[in-house]
């Protein structure tokens, strides 16, 4: 999936880029677009609120995913007119060049004997207009560093001045010094490798469910309807000789089908990953059920494709979807539901499951279709 990065900064875009190597983005810096570059708001008292402003700046020129980032200088036990906090370059009105940086905190560091700062880091990422994530998390923040007033006697990169005047206090090297694993920690920190795990990147399919070699993440799949993989699990249990088909009732705070019955287990199928391996993590995450790759039966494929609106917003889903059942005898109150997908589990006769479901007596996202093909395997 193609995200730009909303930065003129070729430093910074190559160590976002290695910090993100490995996730399935391709990150586009402003230099790669074409049209220009549009001026964006950065008045914002916080970190966040920049990053707010130019992503979404950013997104309404180019109409493409964009991420921002934004940060905050911040030391310790000095007096608050000499806190930088997001007017880094900004000193009493007037926009500093990279020397004048260098001047002024030099200035302050040797004022105050040496400072010990760190950076707060937040992040906005506009998907689109009715999506948008940020984070402004403590995991963002920098390590602590020394600023001291004697810069780096060989060195002054571009982009970074300051980093000239910093020293890590793990190694006691200047910044300039560190190794590119050393700078990339320092430059870019977990939590932003942390923000960009937590999107739930999709393979794109063809009309058979082969990956096309493009991803996407998940919410822009649904708003836009692109092809994609799920598995399907369903649960089955005998008693009395009557097969019983586990139901789970979804969480009132999914994005679609809130408090509706579904398949017993179900999820998209990340990207890289295939059908087996995704139902059997599903199963452990959603229900806490352990299973192995033969014990479950394949039932077959199907095409699903439905446009519905969820909370005012379009939600138009196209699935490529592998149908597996699965015996379990296991009662209700052992299974391990995890609160966030699933709000309880219940046994229903069979039959009786699929009564209620074709006459819509009970909340329900379930298609007959996928009912149909489990009766043809149970009784087949």
């Amino acid at each position: 999936m193609k995200l730009l990065y909303g930065t003129g900064n070729p430093a910074k875009l190559e160590a976002m880029r290695r910090r993100l190597a490995g996730l399935n983005l391709e990150i586009l810096g402003l230099a790669d677009m074409e049209g220009g570059i549009p001026q964006a708001p950065e008045d914002g008292t916080t970190p966040l609120e920049n990053a707010g402003q130019k992503a979404l700046a950013y997104y309404k020129y180019y109409k493409m995913p964009v991420f921002s980032c934004d940060s905050g200088l911040y030391f310790d036990n000095v007096c608050e007119e000499d806190q930088p906090g997001v007017h880094v370059r900004t000193v009493g009105g007037r926009y500093l060049t990279d020397q004048e940086m260098l001047e002024y905190y030099g200035g302050l560091a040797e004022k105050y004997g040496g400072l010990t700062a760190r950076y707060r880091n937040a992040i906005c990422l506009v998907l689109d207009e009715e999506h948008v994530l940020e984070a402004m998390e403590e995991s963002m923040a920098s390590e602590p560093f020394r600023l001291i007033s004697v810069p780096h006697s060989r060195i002054l990169n571009k982009g970074f001045p300051l980093d000239s005047l910093s020293v890590d206090i793990k190694t006691g090297k200047y910044f300039y010094d560190l190794t590119e694993g050393e700078v990339d920690r320092v430059a870019v920190e977990d939590g932003f490798l942390d923000f960009f795990k937590r999107l739930e990147m999709l393979d794109v399919v063809d009309e058979e469910g082969n990956p096309t070699g493009e991803t996407i993440e998940r919410t822009l799949a649904h708003s836009r309807g692109v092809r994609h993989r799920t598995a399907h699990v369903w649960l089955f249990r005998r008693r009395q000789g009557r097969a019983e088909v586990l139901l789970q009732k979804r969480s009132r705070g999914k994005d679609s089908f809130p408090g509706c019955f579904d398949i017993s287990s179900a999820g998209h199928i990340p990207a890289g990953m295939d059908y087996i391996p995704s139902a059997l993590r599903e199963l452990q995450e959603e229900l806490g059920v352990t299973a192995r790759a033969e014990e479950l039966r394949c039932c077959g494929k199907r095409y699903i494709h439905y446009e519905d609106t969820f909370y005012g917003r379009r939600f138009e889903d196209r699935q490529v979807s592998m149908i597996y059942l699965l015996w379990l005898d296991r009662e209700e109150k052992d299974f391990t539901l995890q609160q966030s997908e699933v709000e309880e589990v219940r046994w229903f006769d069979f039959d009786q499951c699929v009564r209620l479901v074709e006459e819509n007596r009970i909340p329900h996202c379930i298609m007959m279709e996928e009912l149909e093909m489990l009766k043809a395997a149970l009784y087949t």
